[in-house]
């Protein structure tokens, strides 16, 4: 009975560690900590894997997709993500962001931004301490929204304006 509490914690340690941060570097020895289950979990959840079962696959593939996408994605190193309200010193150069849920993005999953052949993720409703050199990233992507003016009751004329894709707030400056 004592080992099944032991495998019942350990598996919710693996769930723990198959939650996917900003910024952590993904190593082989990083990845042969988890089990085949979480390997393939934390392929789907950080790095959009999806072609992935847990019985038709070889771990030894799993982890080389896994090393190949997190080299795609080297700019989470420039990225940490902090818990909201910590304390924490933006230092000179970096920005403090909160990326909110908006219409471009209802799933909330993390937003993938692209810069000088570097791609990194934020995750949505979460503090992120980024370099400011990624912020022109989100302040352009924006989409134009479409609507029915009417502000003349008499005429009514198709109208646009231009939003931000991913809205976002900027906490502090470095």
């Amino acid at each position: 009975m004592s080992t099944k509490k032991k495998v019942v914690s350990k598996k919710a340690d693996e769930s723990e560690k198959v939650t996917p941060t900003v910024g952590e570097e993904v190593t082989r020895d990083f990845l042969a900590e988890m089990s085949h289950e979480g390997l393939i979990l934390f392929a789907r959840m950080q790095y959009g894997i999806t072609n992935l079962s847990v019985r038709g696959t070889v771990r030894k593939d799993v982890e080389n997709l896994i090393m190949e996408a997190a080299r795609k994605f080297k700019g989470n190193a420039e990225m940490k993500v902090v818990e909201m309200n910590e304390e924490v010193e933006v230092p000179p150069g970096y920005v403090k962001i909160r990326v909110s849920p908006g219409d471009y993005n209802p799933n909330q999953r993390p937003i993938p931004i692209g810069l000088n052949f570097k791609t990194a993720t934020i995750p949505v409703n979460k503090d992120v301490v980024m370099h400011s050199k990624w912020l022109p990233c989100l302040e352009d992507a924006v989409q134009t929204k479409y609507y029915v003016d009417r502000s003349d009751p008499r005429n009514e004329t198709l109208a646009s304006r231009e939003q931000h894709s991913y809205p976002f707030s900027i906490i502090e400056r470095g």
